[in-house]
């Protein structure tokens, strides 16, 4: 019996295999749970400022996540307009820093198959990665890392307040 794997499986193993190298496993806190204990799990496995040692400026909204996380209903890939204030200052911020990289991880919720959840995070970068362009962000400014439920799947999450702080894309800043 010969195997041909398809060339999306082939891709879609090796995306999981290079996020699964980067996920920082942290034990749960206790009595957490909800929205804040997704928020901390996140916050805690992606950081802000990820430039080189000695950069002396720092990274956009570093310590202010709500201004670089947009937000999305179930199965979803438009951006609202709380998503589109957010991408408003994210760009200018890019605009005005040509140096500054930003690397967009998309996340879903707990539910779906990993290579559905996968499809839905990569819709909702792409649409990022869209409106960002559209406001005269440069491509090469722009990375990609979607990661669907990978670290979701993790989380106790069983209502649907928590599961909607996990359908997000994220902006995560570097410095060439």
């Amino acid at each position: 019996m010969s195997f041909s794997p398809h060339p999306f499986r082939c891709c879609l193993t090796i995306l999981l295999l290079l996020s699964a190298c980067a996920t920082v496993e942290k034990p749960p806190a206790s009595g957490d749970s909800g929205k804040n204990g997704a928020m901390q799990e996140q916050a805690a496995q992606s950081p802000a400022h990820t430039g080189r040692p000695g950069t002396a400026k720092p990274t956009p909204f570093a310590d202010e996540e709500a201004r670089r996380t947009v937000y999305f209903s179930f199965d979803g890939a438009t951006i609202d307009s709380d998503g589109d204030a957010v991408l408003r200052q994210n760009a200018q911020k890019l605009k005005e820093d040509p140096q500054l990289i930003v690397i967009l991880v998309g996340h879903t919720d707990n539910l779906g198959s990993a290579a559905y959840n996968l499809a839905v995070a990569d819709k909702r970068i792409e649409a990022v990665s869209d409106r960002l362009r559209s406001l005269g962000v440069a491509r090469n400014q722009i990375r990609r890392q979607p990661v669907g439920s990978e670290q979701s799947s993790k989380l106790k999450c069983d209502s649907e307040a928590c599961r909607r702080t996990m359908r997000r894309v994220e902006l995560v800043y570097e410095r060439r």
